[in-house]
Parts: C-alpha cells; structure tokens; sequence
C-alpha cells in the first residue's frame, strides 16, 4: 500500500477534490427547493448544527491522538457520507415541513465531521516528514494541489448550476461519488506511520527540556486568526448566488461566476507561488482586511443597468475574496502544522482550531439571517458582513502588533 500510494499522491487527490464542490454552489437555493426550506432556515440550521458540534471537536481530537487517527477518520467520513445519503431521500420519506429533520441530520453530518477533523492533516504531514525534507515543501505541494484543484471546482461549479437545472439532486450525488473516493483513499494511509516519528521527537523534546503540549497565546492568536479568515471566506460565500438572484441575474451568469471565482485562486497562486513560503501572519490579515475594503465597490451595483456589467462588477469584486479563501483552505494547514510540528496532540490543536472556526462561522450565520431579516436587501447584508468583518481583522491587528503575535 505505501508503494501504490506515497503522501504527495493522497495529498495530491485530497487536495484536487474540494469538499462540497458542487453542492456548494447551489447550497441555498437547493435547501429552498428540494428541501422546501427559506433561508431563514437555512441559516439557522447551519448556525445550529455548528453550534451544537462544538460541544465534541475537542473531545473527539483528544480521542485521535489517544487512540487511532486513521480509525476516527474513516468512522467520521464514512458516517458523513450516510448522512449524505439520508438527506438525499428524505424528501421521499417526509411529507410536510422538513425543517427538524435536516437539521437532526446536519447536527449528525457536523459531529461526524468534528470526529474527522484534522486527522487528515496531521497523518499526511507526518508521512511527509518521514523523508526529511524542508517544510516548504509541503506548504507549495499543497498549495499548488489547491490551485489545480480551483480549476477542477471552477468547472465543477459551472456545470453544477447547469445540471441543478434538469436534476435538482445530482449535484449532491456528485459530491457523494467524491466523499466515497476520499475515504477509500483513507485505506491507504498506514495506521501507525505516526508512531515511531512521535517517539523520536519526543525523546528529543525530553532532552532539551521542551514542553511540547504547553498551549501559548501566540499559538492561540494564530488558530484564531486563522479561523476568522475562514469563517469571512465561507460565510460570504453563502450569499454569493442570494445576491445575483436579488439582481435578477440569470442562475447560469451565476455558474459562470463560480468558474470565475475558481479560477481566480489558481491565478493568484501563479502570482505569488514564489511568494508563498514568505508569508507571515500580518500580511495574511492586512491583504485581507484590503480585500473587504474593496467590497464595497458592490455599491455601484444599483447605478448600473444591465446584467452584463452588473455581472462583470461582481466577478472582480468576488473574485478578490478568493485570496481570503487561498488563506483559510490553501496554506491554514501549513501555518497550523508548522506551529505545533513538536506536539504530540497534534489532532486536539487542529480540532480546538475548527472548534473556533464552526463557532465563528455559526455566529456568522446567525448574524446574516439578522441582517438579511432587517434590510431584506441581500447584497446590503453581504457588505454589511463584509465591514464588520474588516472591522474585527482590525481589532485583531492591533492586539497582535501590541502582543508581538504577529
């Protein structure tokens, strides 16, 4: 199995298939009319379940790094993927409102989710440390996998939009097909590869007197930090297709600016490929906290009449917030490893890291529901959004500086 399958290969395959990549895309409107949900359900539900798994990303952390890693990964996965299927036929086996029953299912989907969470990452990273290389390496293996990976989720999404057209549940059985390709890859990491590299760092931790699972402020500051990007990064993204459609925007221009949005993270990681390995922290917030100032250009959207120019102002506005996203999905995983790289509790960090992140972005849904209920106006919520956010990177930047975190 390790010759059929070395960590550039799983990483490589992992990498290439975004999660969710064609559900995604269609999120709301799939939850409005396969599921007979509004948004307003939507963004509770999602807020909800996110809430309410919080209460187990760090017990079940604890339990990967106790017990077998590749063991919760599989039981979390393969669990998500009946939750998947579940969804997929309950409107066949529900009549009436749905609201309970795919929020008991989202509740369970997240919770499976939190018992996977950052076994990935911490199996993969020590495969690769077992040949003793730079640890940029990975970060631009990574990253470059991620930037193929945009071009195949901007096609993805395109033909999302078009299929949703003529069959409402193909694209959540496409992402299904995906998970299950995932998992069976799952099968090819070795069990114990973690086990020898532990103990050899251990013993070198012992010897020079280092506390190796002592949690810091800065290590705290960076899981925070890097969770907020996230939570700007997919929470906007739910209301990308809501404030098209408030355009009268045709769905398929909404396609098209899926593909555009994709591939705008495969063109930013062009540009800054040599330029990866040199970012730190600050420069992550203060690029990003540039990003939200420059959405709002979308002001000019009620000035503008026609859909072509209305569209064309929205693909270079959301595109910008792709380099939010090349931040969160693209290289967190590499800032995250690279800080606790002397732990041995290596999945508890990255399960208290998605911890922040589910309870930010829960927080956020709640907030866009608020906002969306009061200005009834989607894209005065997505700037709304997007200046409060700008104001908490801000808030942030300060207090690093202040401490020296970042």
């Amino acid at each position: 199995m390790k010759q059929m399958f070395n960590w550039q290969k799983i990483l490589f395959i992992n990498r290439i298939f975004f999660d969710d990549t064609f559900i995604t895309v269609v999120e709301v409107i799939f939850f409005s009319i396969y599921l007979k949900l509004s948004f307003s359900n939507f963004s509770s539900i999602m807020g909800l379940c996110l809430l309410l798994s919080l209460l187990v990303q760090i017990p079940t952390g604890y339990l990967s790094d106790k017990f077998n890693r590749k063991l919760m990964l599989i039981i979390g996965n393969g669990a998500e993927i009946v939750c998947l299927l579940a969804l997929l036929f309950l409107p066949y086996l529900i009549k009436g409102s749905l609201f309970l029953p795919v929020l008991f299912i989202e509740i369970l989907r997240t919770r499976m989710l939190a018992l996977a969470s950052g076994n990935f990452e911490v199996l993969i990273f020590d495969m690769f440390k077992k040949e003793i290389k730079p640890e940029k390496d990975f970060m631009e293996k990574s990253a470059s996998y991620f930037s193929i990976g945009a071009i195949i989720a901007a096609v993805s999404g395109f033909f999302s939009t078009i299929l949703f057209s003529y069959l409402v549940i193909l694209s959540l059985i496409l992402d299904i097909l995906i998970k299950i390709i995932k998992l069976l890859l799952t099968f090819f990491i070795p069990s114990e590869e973690r086990t020898n590299y532990k103990r050899i760092e251990e013993e070198k931790n012992n010897k020079k007197g280092v506390k190796t699972n002592q949690l810091n402020y800065k290590l705290l500051f960076l899981l925070l930090s890097l969770a907020i990007l996230f939570c700007i990064s997919r929470g906007t993204f739910s209301l990308y297709q809501p404030v098209m459609t408030s355009l009268d925007i045709p769905l398929y221009y909404y396609g098209i600016l899926i593909m555009i949005v994709n591939l705008a993270i495969f063109i930013l990681l062009r540009i800054l490929k040599n330029k990866v390995p040199l970012f730190r922290l600050s420069i992550l917030l203060i690029i990003s906290f540039v990003v939200l100032v420059f959405q709002g250009v979308l002001v000019s959207e009620r000035f503008i009449s026609g859909n072509f120019f209305r569209f064309f102002i929205i693909a270079i506005v959301f595109s910008s917030m792709q380099t939010i996203r090349l931040f969160s999905e693209g290289l967190s995983s590499y800032f995250i490893n690279t800080a606790i790289k002397d732990r041995e509790d290596k999945t508890t960090i990255f399960s208290l890291y998605y911890t922040i992140a589910q309870l930010l972005l829960s927080a956020s849904f709640f907030l866009m529901g608020i906002v969306q209920k009061g200005t009834e106006n989607y894209l005065m919520t997505y700037l709304y959004m997007s200046a409060i956010f700008a104001l908490i990177i801000i808030v942030l930047g300060i207090y690093g500086r202040g401490k020296k975190y970042v």
